[in-house]
């Protein structure tokens, strides 16, 4: 058993426009002319909801494909009130672009198929969405354009799991740099000044907890914490060993930024960052506790003197969280789910696989 999971928006959750001139009454996601979701084309859709449905698959590979008889559902799941039992076949059947007219921004986005009905590539259950280069999802409530439609992905690289957004924790007995010298995470509350890199000071907002069970994380490893030696990053950095999520964000500069993103500074994975030397995943026999640090912004802050994210919006925006958490972050920011906050990156993100290229030496994290 090979367990992947994934977060889907299904297509109860959406409005989709009426159908094209010629197209037929009715026709939704589901697809036609061999699943290729042309008929979306030049069609709006718009996501109502952020309740997105975790979704457990058992796949050979590490991508999320068309065609792939490997792929099937390792848990049931009900979806658009049908119930889906396990052994399921699932494809992503096509791949469309999604367009904001307003700004012009778009993502990309995968068509979620049970492969159980005749014929099998009608069926669209949901979509699978991915952040876009600018570290954003689609918003909710606007009347996205379907600006492009194709079959697959398919074949390797086309589409692995690993590059899919999931929050960036913190580990308790992280040093974070605040008005009053380092403190430990553990003991930071909301309204505590923490030092950020682009404004000062700032109010942390909300710092949230998630325990992983050691039963957790024998069936996920590679949910793990990414263990940095100290010193590994050079000039002394980090000050003490630093342990974060595979996908907390460190800041990177240098000649490779420059050469390789154009960018003097972008945001690397941990997980990209890892190597034979002091970077490395860290063992949690007894489970491990994330923490997360939430600001008015996507902030730049130093954990142990390193230049690491904080978190960012935009996975709350789209995260199917606990009623009680929901309500609590709504009581707190009472416009972050109307997408009324600033939420755009600090810095440019890098993909796993883009960072890659960081870790052949070892170097890493900003400073």
């Amino acid at each position: 058993m090979a367990e992947k999971i994934v977060w889907m928006l299904e297509e109860a959750n959406m409005t989709i426009s009426p159908p094209l001139p010629g197209q037929q009454a009715g026709l939704g996601l589901d697809g036609q002319s061999q699943g290729t979701g042309i008929h979306l084309n030049g069609r709006t859709i718009t996501f109502n909801s952020s309740a997105f449905v975790q979704t457990r698959l058992d796949d050979t590979d590490n991508d999320f494909e068309d065609n792939d008889a490997s792929q099937t559902l390792l848990q049931g799941v009900t979806l658009n009130g049908v119930a889906y039992t396990p052994g399921a076949r699932v494809e992503a059947e096509y791949t469309i672009r999604l367009t904001n007219p307003a700004t012009g921004e778009s993502w990309t986005a995968y068509a979620f198929n049970i492969n159980d009905s005749n014929p099998a590539y009608a069926t669209v259950e949901g979509l699978l969405l991915r952040p876009n280069a600018n570290g954003t999802f689609p918003p909710a409530g606007v009347a996205l354009v379907v600006s492009n439609a194709g079959e697959g992905p398919g074949g390797v690289g086309s589409n692995p799991y690993d590059l899919y957004d999931t929050p960036p924790c913190f580990t308790p007995g992280t040093l974070i740099d605040t008005a009053s010298g380092p403190r430990l995470i553990e003991d930071l509350r909301p309204g505590d000044l923490v030092q950020t890199r682009d404004h000062g000071l700032q109010p942390l907002r909300w710092i949230g907890r998630a325990t992983l069970t050691p039963a957790h994380l024998a069936l996920h490893p590679e949910h793990l914490p990414v263990r940095f030696g100290a010193g590994c990053l050079g000039q002394g950095l980090p000050l003490r060993p630093l342990l974060l999520s595979p996908q907390h964000r460190l800041l990177v500069t240098g000649w490779q930024a420059e050469l390789l993103f154009a960018q003097d500074e972008v945001l690397v994975p941990a997980t990209a960052l890892r190597n034979d030397g002091g970077i490395r995943c860290e063992a949690a026999p007894d489970g491990v506790t994330y923490l997360h640090l939430l600001f008015d912004r996507h902030e730049i802050v130093y954990a142990e003197g390193v230049a690491v994210e904080s978190l960012h919006a935009p996975w709350l925006l789209h995260a199917p969280l606990p009623p009680a958490l929901r309500a609590e972050l709504e009581a707190l920011f009472p416009d972050i789910f109307k997408l009324a906050v600033d939420t755009s990156p600090a810095r440019p993100f890098v993909t796993v696989g883009e960072g890659r290229i960081f870790a052949f030496d070892g170097a890493g994290g900003g400073t």
